[in-house]
Order: C-alpha cells, then structure tokens, then sequence
C-alpha cells in the first residue's frame, strides 16, 4: 500500500511518531519517499512533507476505512503484485508440506513426486492459484542451471575440473592446513563466482571441481558438498550474487560499497566457521546449534533494533 501525504493536511509537519500513526491509521510506515529519493532517518523521526510517498504496511480494510480521508492523503493505492497473507490457510499449507516430507522420508515417493503433488494439492485448496503456480516457475534460472551442468560435463570430460582440482590441491597442501586448506580454497573460488553469476549456476559449476579435489584428498564427499552448498549462498558482498540483493539495490538507495562494508565480513565468518566445522572431528550438530543460536540472537538484536529505529513503539 503507498500513500500520498495531503499538501494542506494535518499529516504536514508533524513527525510520524508524534502522529500516533500506527494507532491512528492502523498500518505501519515501512518508507518514506521524498522527490524520488528514500528519506533515511529513524522512520518514527521523520517529519512529513507534504507530497511525501508513503509505503504502508496495512490491512485488506485499510483503503476502505481511509479512502475519503482526502485531509491526510492526496491519494491511496495499493502496490501491484502485493497481497495480505492468507493466514486462514496456514495450516493446510503447513500439513501439505509436511506429508510431502513424510512420505518422501519414508521412501514412498521420489522427492518430485511428491513435490508435484503437494504443489497441486495447493492449488486445489486455494493456497496458490493457477497463474501464481505459473508464475512461481522461474524458467531464466532452470535454464542457466542446465546450461551450468552442461558446461560443467564438459569441463570433466576435456580435464579442465581434474586440472583446477590438481591446482586447489597443491595450494591446499602448501599452506599446510590439512583437510582445511582444501574446504578454503574451494569454498573461496565458489563464493568469487556466486557474486558474480547466480548461486545455483556457481555450485553447478564448480560441483565437478570439488568433488574430484575432495576424491584426490581423501575427504569426505558428503561434506565438500555441504562446502560447496554453503560457499554458493554466501553471495552477501555483491548486488548481483543473488536475486534479492537486486530486489533492494535500487529503492534501498544502496549502493555497490555498501554490499562490500556489509556483506563481507559476514562472508568472511561464514567462511571461517564452515571450513571449522567440516574441517573438525567434534559432531556437526553441535556446531550447528552453536551457530543456530547466535544467528537467533544476531535476528532477535537486529529486529528489536529496527523496531527502535522506526518508532514502532509509539508510531
């Protein structure tokens, strides 16, 4: 939902937060637009202008109940493609998907059996209508992949992958790190090309390469691929690395440092935390939950920031 701030309004002049607006409108300011560039001020802070674009977070009833409101809102639209969550459909969402693990788990089905046949079943209850089903096939990307796995086949088969391996080995062994130095130099050459060409395309790439470097090592093949798995979505410093990172380049008026001062450093932790834990002899899961709980506590810490930040409390 986007709205208009009145020019002659008592919306003018006022801060959000000493709107009430949460209260007043019952929706929540998300952004702030002003002449074509985003206002970056703690959202509750920001003093309204009049003409300012307002992206509102609101409910199905919200235009309904503010539509003649023409003193505080020059105009009021909904944003394309944008829909409230259909929460009364959670729970049978929640049972297709979890019969369609079941049954895969159990051996019952191939995985795109089952797949298949959970996303028809959405369909059929409502979950999902037939255009958005359509829509959901990302046809750019199966495409990129197919073409990734054939480029990769044939860097096997004229010993392109075996050479490179050969090359990540002996760099691996000069830097005297064991299985570590391997898991490095194969997570750092996959996390290069994920931030340049999409993740999928970078593991289909590099896959070949890695499971010849971890035959040659003696390394466990399951955990290279966790390796690779993890190296392909790590595409944090780069705008072009992953899809939403493009979603919010341009109306986050980011920009292509800010990507590099943010993203690296959580590229560089991932690395560094990965190769320890496959390069360990102490359980996985343990790791994993050591990591699974600073995660929680890094989202938690941000979320109650941002609540701070836009005012929330009393906006």
């Amino acid at each position: 939902m986007q709205g208009v701030v009145a020019r002659k309004g008592p919306l003018v002049g006022k801060s959000i937060k000493e709107l009430k607006f949460r209260t007043r409108f019952q929706c929540v300011v998300i952004a702030v637009h002003r002449e074509g560039t985003r206002v970056t001020r703690q959202i509750g802070e920001i003093v309204l202008h009049a003409g300012d674009v307002l992206l509102l977070e609101a409910s199905p009833s919200f235009l309904k109940n503010n539509g003649d409101n023409a003193r505080c809102f020059a105009l009021l639209s909904e944003i394309k493609d944008s829909a409230p969550p259909r929460l009364k459909l959670l729970i049978p969402a929640l049972l297709l998907a979890a019969a369609m693990l079941a049954v895969y788990t159990a051996g019952l089905a191939p995985l795109i059996t089952t797949a298949l046949l959970a996303s028809a079943g959405m369909v059929l209850i409502g979950i999902l209508t037939q255009q958005e089903a359509r829509d959901a096939i990302n046809w750019d990307i199966y495409v990129t992949i197919a073409a990734a796995f054939g480029i990769g086949t044939a860097m096997v088969n004229s010993g392109v992958a075996g050479g490179i391996a050969s090359g990540l080995t002996r760099v691996a062994d000069s830097l005297n790190m064991g299985d570590a130095g391997l898991f490095a130099m194969i997570y750092l050459a996959t996390v290069l090309i994920s931030n340049v060409v999409t993740n999928n395309a970078a593991a289909a790439l590099v896959f070949p390469i890695a499971i010849d470097a971890a035959e040659r090592s003696g390394i466990s093949v399951v955990k290279m691929s966790y390796n690779l798995m993890l190296a392909a979505s790590a595409s944090f410093s780069s705008p072009f690395g992953y899809q939403t990172n493009l979603m919010v380049y341009g109306p986050g008026g980011y920009k292509f440092l800010d990507f590099i001062k943010f993203g690296g450093p959580m590229q560089v932790v991932l690395w560094i935390w990965t190769v320890v834990i496959l390069s360990s002899e102490m359980s996985e899961f343990l790791f994993w939950g050591v990591g699974g709980g600073i995660l929680l506590l890094s989202a938690v810490g941000r979320w109650r920031w941002e609540l701070r930040a836009r005012g929330l409390g009393e906006a």
